[in-house]
C-alpha cells in the first residue's frame, strides 16, 4: 500500500511538472495552453487528495528521495500525518481552482500570455506542496522562497497597473522579512544540534535550553506571522490578494498562508515539544487582536477582494486563538482539552480554504462579469448572474458562520476551546482571559455578517447602479463547477464534522495522545467534565420543530395569497440614487471606530439656498492607523539610517582598507 500511495504523490509532482512545461510549450496559443495547464494541475490535485488521504487512513507515511543538492543536504519528500493534512487541504483547493480556470483565463485571451499564467500556477501548487513535504531546513527554505517568488511574479501578472506595481513591490519586502526570521530559528536550531535535517531537530528538542527555545519560538512566530497574515504585519495581504488574478487569489489566500501555519505547528509541536505557558498567551493574543481588526478593516471596504484578503487576517486570527489555546493547555497538561483546541486549529485551517476560496471565485466571477470589484458600481446581479449569486452566498455565510455549514462548526469548536479556558483552569487570569476571547470571537463574528450582508446585499439585489452591472451575463460552465465544487465542502465538512476528525485525529493523537468522535464538535464545558450533544438528534429536533411551525402556520394563515407589485414610493419610479450603498451601510460602524480607521470627513454643499441644495457630496478618506503610526515612522526611520550610513561609502581606498582590518581583528577576538 505504501508503495501505491508514494506512486499517487510523485504522479501529482509530475503532473504539476507536466503542466508546466506544456503551457510554456504552448504560450503563443492560448487555448491550448489554458487546457493543458489546468487539466494538469487538475490530475495532480486529484491524485495527491487520494495520496494524502491514504496516508491519514493508514498513517503510512510516504519518503521520496530526490537527489542530492551537496553534502548532507538531500531534497528528500515525506509526507507524514501533519504533512498529509495540509496536503489534503492544497489538493482539494487544487482541483476546484484549476476547473475554475479553465473558463477565467479565457477573460485574457490575445492580452496576456496565458502559457505563462497557466504554467506558473502549475508551479506555484508545486512549491506549496514542496514547502509542507520536504524534510531538511535548507530545501526548505529553498521551496519557501520558490513559493514566495512565484506568487510574487503572480501578483504582479497585471504589472502594467501601477496599483499592482505597488502591491508587489510591498508584498515581495514583507515576504522576505519574514523569511529573515525563519532562517533565524533554523540557525538557532543548527547551532545546538550541528544538524539541518528536521528529523534532528525533533531528537533535540528535550536538550534545548528554555531560554533557546524562547528565541526559536519568537523568531518563527515572526516569521511565519509574517506569511500569515497577522496583524500587525498583514500590510502585504490587503494589497497582494486584490491585485493577482482571481483564481490565484483563491489560492494565495485559501491555501498560501496556510503553509505558515504547517510551519508554526511543525516548529512548536515537533522541534520544540511545547513551551512555557506565555507562548499561548502571546499567540493567543496576537490572534484576538487579528480577529478584531481585521474584519473591522474589512467592514470599511468597499472592494470585494480587499474584504475578502482581510477577513483572511481575521481567520488566521481564529487560528492563532486555536493555536494559543492549544498551547495553553499543552502547558498545563490538559490533553484533552489540548485536543480540542488542535482540532479545532486544523478544522478552521481547511474549512477557511473551502469558504475562502469559494469567495475569491466569487469575486472573481463577478470581475470577469462586470470588470469591476467596487460594490458601489454593482447592483442586481441576482437577476443575471444566479449561480454566481447563489454560490456566493453560501460562501458568505460559512464566513458568517451560519450553521450547519463548515465555517460554524470549527469557529465553534475553537469558542469552546477558549471557555474551556474558563472552566477548566483554575488560575483567574486564565479564566478572565478565556471569558474576553471567548466574547471577542462572538464580536468578531457578528461584524462578519454585518459584512457578508453589506456586499452581497450591495452587489447582488436591488438595481443595477451602472451599465456594466445591467449588461452582466453569467459565467462560463467551467468557472460554475469550480465553485460548486467548494461550496459543496461547505455543505459536507459542516454537516459531517467525523470525516474531518478521521483526518485530524492522526495528528491530534502524536502530539495528546488523544482521540476525539464527531460530537466533539458539540462538546458544551462543565467545570473539567466535558458532555457531549448528539447531532444527529439536534438535527432530527430541528427538523421536526421547523416542520411542526410550518404546518402551524398553515392551519392557522391558509395558502398563502400573495399579490406582487412594485414598491411604493410615493407615486414616484425607483432609482438607484436611493440604495443604500456600501459606504451608507457601513458608515455607523465606521463612525464608532473613527480613531481607528483615521477617518478624514469632506462634505461640499452645492446650490442656491442655505436649506435646499442642489447637491451634496460626502466623502470619507481612512488611512489605517497601523500604517501611519507604525510603518511609516519605520520607513522613514530606515530613510534617515541609511542616508547616514552612505557616509561610509566615500570612495576612499584608505578607508575601506581600514574597514576590512577592523572586520579581521573583530573576527579574530569572536574566535578567540
Amino acid at each position: 500500500m505504501a508503495d501505491f500511495e508514494t506512486r499517487l504523490f510523485v504522479l501529482s509532482l509530475l503532473f504539476f511538472v507536466f503542466g508546466t512545461f506544456s503551457a510554456l510549450c504552448f504560450s503563443r496559443r492560448d487555448k491550448w495552453a489554458n487546457i493543458f495547464a489546468h487539466s494538469s494541475a487538475l490530475v495532480g490535485g486529484l491524485l495527491g487528495t487520494v495520496a494524502a488521504s491514504l496516508v491519514l487512513a493508514t498513517k503510512q507515511p510516504i519518503s521520496v528521495t530526490a537527489w542530492t543538492i551537496v553534502s548532507d543536504v538531500t531534497l528528500r519528500f515525506k509526507v507524514d500525518t501533519l504533512s498529509a493534512y495540509f496536503l489534503f487541504v492544497i489538493s482539494v483547493l487544487a482541483v476546484a481552482v484549476s476547473v475554475y480556470s479553465i473558463g477565467y483565463v479565457t477573460e485574457y485571451y490575445g492580452k496576456k500570455p496565458i502559457g505563462w499564467l497557466g504554467g506558473g500556477l502549475n508551479l506555484f501548487l508545486l512549491s506549496m506542496v514542496a514547502v509542507i513535504t520536504v524534510d531538511h531546513s535548507v530545501s526548505f527554505l529553498i521551496a519557501w522562497e520558490f513559493m514566495s517568488l512565484l506568487s510574487f511574479f503572480l501578483v504582479m501578472f497585471e504589472h502594467e497597473k501601477p496599483e499592482t506595481r505597488k502591491a508587489g513591490y510591498v508584498y515581495v519586502v514583507m515576504t522576505h522579512f519574514g523569511t529573515v526570521f525563519i532562517i533565524l530559528s533554523f540557525l538557532t536550531l543548527f547551532f545546538f544540534t550541528n544538524r539541518l535535517d528536521f528529523q534532528s531537530f525533533t531528537q533535540a528538542a528535550s536538550d534545548l535550553p528554555a531560554s533557546v527555545k524562547n528565541i526559536i519560538f519568537l523568531t518563527s512566530l515572526i516569521g511565519f506571522g509574517t506569511k500569515a497574515g497577522m496583524i500587525p504585519l498583514h500590510v502585504w495581504l490587503p494589497r497582494a490578494h486584490p491585485a493577482a488574478p482571481s483564481h490565484i487569489s483563491a489560492l494565495m489566500s485559501a491555501v498560501m498562508i496556510k503553509t505558515a501555519i504547517y510551519g508554526l505547528l511543525r516548529v512548536n509541536y515537533d522541534f520544540l515539544k511545547g513551551g512555557a505557558t506565555w507562548w499561548g498567551a502571546v499567540v493567543l493574543g496576537i490572534g484576538v487582536l487579528s480577529a478584531v481588526l481585521g474584519i473591522l478593516f474589512g467592514v470599511a471596504e468597499n472592494d470585494m477582494k480587499r474584504f475578502l484578503a482581510f477577513s483572511s487576517a481575521e481567520n488566521i486570527g481564529i487560528i492563532f486563538m486555536g493555536l494559543g489555546a492549544s498551547l495553553l493547555f499543552r502547558s498545563y497538561h490538559e490533553p484533552l482539552l489540548g485536543a480540542l483546541a488542535l482540532t479545532a486549529l486544523l478544522y478552521h485551517v481547511l474549512n477557511h480554504a473551502i469558504f475562502k476560496g469559494l469567495l475569491f471565485m466569487g469575486a472573481g466571477s463577478v470581475l470577469y462579469a462586470t470588470h469591476t470589484k467596487n460594490i458601489n458600481e454593482l447592483g442586481g446581479l441576482i437577476r443575471r448572474m444566479p449561480w454566481t449569486a447563489v454560490l456566493f452566498l453560501i460562501g458568505g455565510m460559512s464566513l458568517a458562520a451560519f450553521p450547519p455549514l463548515n465555517g460554524f462548526m470549527s469557529e465553534w469548536a475553537t469558542f469552546q476551546s477558549l471557555l474551556h479556558l474558563s472552566f477548566s483552569l483554575h488560575s483567574p487570569i486564565w479564566k478572565t482571559v478565556g471569558g474576553l476571547a471567548a466574547a471577542t470571537l462572538g464580536l468578531t463574528g457578528a461584524f462578519v455578517a454585518g459584512s457578508v450582508v453589506k456586499h452581497f446585499g450591495t452587489a447582488f439585489l436591488a438595481l443595477p447602479r451602472t451599465s456594466h452591472a445591467a449588461k452582466a451575463n453569467e459565467v462560463p460552465l467551467a468557472m460554475r463547477f469550480g465553485m460548486v465544487v467548494l461550496a459543496g465542502g461547505t455543505v459536507v465538512f459542516g454537516v459531517w464534522p467525523g470525516l474531518v476528525l478521521r483526518m485530524t485525529n492522526q495528528i491530534v493523537e502524536n502530539y495528546f495522545h488523544q482521540s476525539l468522535t464527531g460530537h466533539a464538535m458539540l462538546y458544551v464545558p462543565f467545570h473539567r467534565s466535558v458532555e457531549s450533544i448528539s447531532l444527529g438528534w439536534m438535527t432530527i429536533i430541528f427538523l421536526a420543530i421547523l416542520l411542526l411551525l410550518i404546518a402551524l402556520l398553515r392551519v392557522s394563515v391558509g395558502k398563502s395569497n400573495n399579490h406582487y407589485d412594485e414598491t411604493w414610493n410615493c407615486g414616484t419610479p425607483l432609482v438607484p440614487t436611493m440604495e443604500y450603498t456600501g459606504t451608507s451601510y457601513s458608515h455607523p460602524v465606521l463612525m464608532i471606530f473613527k480613531r481607528l480607521y483615521g477617518i478624514e470627513r469632506k462634505i461640499d454643499v452645492q446650490g442656491e439656498y442655505a436649506y435646499y441644495p442642489k447637491r451634496i457630496r460626502h466623502r470619507l478618506k481612512i488611512e489605517a492607523i497601523i500604517e501611519t503610526k507604525l510603518y511609516r515612522p519605520l520607513i522613514r526611520g530606515t530613510v534617515w539610517l541609511s542616508q547616514r550610513l552612505r557616509a561610509i561609502q566615500n570612495g576612499n581606498l584608505q578607508s575601506y582598507l581600514a574597514y576590512m582590518i577592523i572586520t579581521l581583528i573583530v573576527l579574530l577576538l569572536w574566535i578567540r
